[in-house]
This record gives C-alpha cells, sequence and structure tokens, in this order.
C-alpha cells in the first residue's frame, strides 16, 4: 500500500473556506448570545439587588414609623399621666384649702362662743385694760381649744 499525500480538489478547497465561514459565523453568533446572555444576567443581578434594597427600606422605614408611633403614644400617655396628676394636685390643694377655711371659721365660731367682752369693752374696746382681757381670754383658748 502506498501512501498518497492529501491534495484537496479544487472543488473542495470552495467548500472548506464556506466549512470555515460557517465555524466563524457560528463562533461569532455564540459570542454574541453569550454577551447578550452575560448582559442579561448583569441586568437580572442589578434589578434584584435594587428589589432588596428597596424591600429593607420599606422595611426600615415601617420599623421608624412603628417607633415613632410608638413614642408618640408613649408621649400621650406621659402627658395624660401628668395632666392626671396635675388635676389630682388641683383638687387636692382646693379640698385642702376647703377643710383649712372650714377649721378657720369652726375655730372662730367657738372663739367667738368663748369670748364674750365685758360692757365696758363693748363699749370702748381701745383701752389697755380690755386689750389685757382679750390678751387673756385669747391664751385661754388657745390652750383649751380642740377641732372637732
Amino acid at each position: 500500500m502506498s501512501r498518497r499525500p492529501f491534495q484537496p480538489d479544487d472543488e473542495d478547497t470552495g467548500t472548506f473556506l464556506v466549512d470555515v465561514f460557517k465555524i466563524a459565523l457560528g463562533v461569532f453568533i455564540g459570542g454574541l448570545a453569550a454577551a447578550f446572555t452575560y448582559e442579561a444576567i448583569l441586568a437580572y443581578r442589578a434589578e434584584e439587588a435594587i428589589r432588596k434594597a428597596s424591600a429593607e427600606i420599606k422595611a426600615q422605614n415601617a420599623r421608624t414609623n412603628a417607633e415613632i408611633a410608638k413614642q408618640n403614644e408613649l408621649n400621650q400617655q406621659a402627658r395624660e399621666e401628668q395632666r392626671q396628676r396635675a388635676e389630682s394636685l388641683r383638687a387636692a390643694q382646693a379640698m385642702e384649702a376647703r377643710l383649712e377655711s372650714e377649721r378657720r371659721q369652726r375655730k372662730e365660731d367657738a372663739w367667738a362662743k368663748f369670748h364674750q367682752p365685758s360692757p365696758n369693752c363693748k363699749l370702748d374696746s381701745g383701752t389697755a385694760a380690755c386689750a389685757n382681757e382679750y390678751m387673756a381670754a385669747r391664751k385661754r383658748f388657745e390652750s383649751q381649744y380642740v377641732d372637732r
């Protein structure tokens, strides 16, 4: 057997170039497809990152709004409690003033019943004797008086 060297036919030369062109065209189209796929993947990743960031921002806003609402509610409760304390303090002060007024009135009534000035002091209360009588009666009254 003898070997013969490869010699392309003239017909094969035309088809060889067509085949090379087909391969080059296939590689080019494959490269374009790969580039478009890569761009699509990058776009998808960017959209996902934007969605995640948007969801995180919305969640943070919701948490912040909830915290603000809670703080406002606590502030409102504190203001209400402070108002109630002030109201109860005013009521207690009014009650204390009323009781003090009643106590003073009872004491004045008791003093009026206790001290009856002499007829001379009723006519002229500016004398030293009347003043001494008044002071002595007042001392006795103060030592004996018990509020009931």
